[in-house]
């Protein structure tokens, strides 16, 4: 998986909302840009967007410009959402299952 694919991308942001939320923080919009995760201004919006449509976060506005982009509104009110946590959860223990699997098969050179 490279760095800026989607399921990197969208696992950084909702991590970084999940960090908001425990500490009781509005998302930095200093920060929730796309120069923070290396990425394009536009696979960052559509990322957003992906996320709130699947109803990973919510809070933020998507309102069409003229040249045919899309601007950004409050990434301040920007948070996650239960489902955004438990994505994180599942994320996490697959992830988790992923590293064991590959420990075991490291110990067993018949298992490649």
């Amino acid at each position: 998986m490279s760095n800026n694919d989607y399921f990197t991308i969208a696992y950084k942001i909702l991590s970084y909302l999940k960090y908001c939320y425990e500490n009781g923080q509005d998302a930095d919009p200093n920060i929730l840009k796309a120069d923070t995760f290396d990425i394009s201004q536009q696979q960052f919006i559509c990322t957003l967007q992906m996320l709130s449509d699947d109803g990973y976060i919510k809070g933020l506005t998507f309102s069409p410009v003229l040249d045919g982009g899309i601007l950004l509104g409050n990434r301040r009110s920007t948070v996650i959402t239960s489902d955004g946590l438990q994505y994180l959860a599942e994320n996490s223990m697959m992830q988790k299952a992923y590293r064991i699997f590959k420990e075991v098969r490291d110990w067993f050179p018949l298992i490649k």
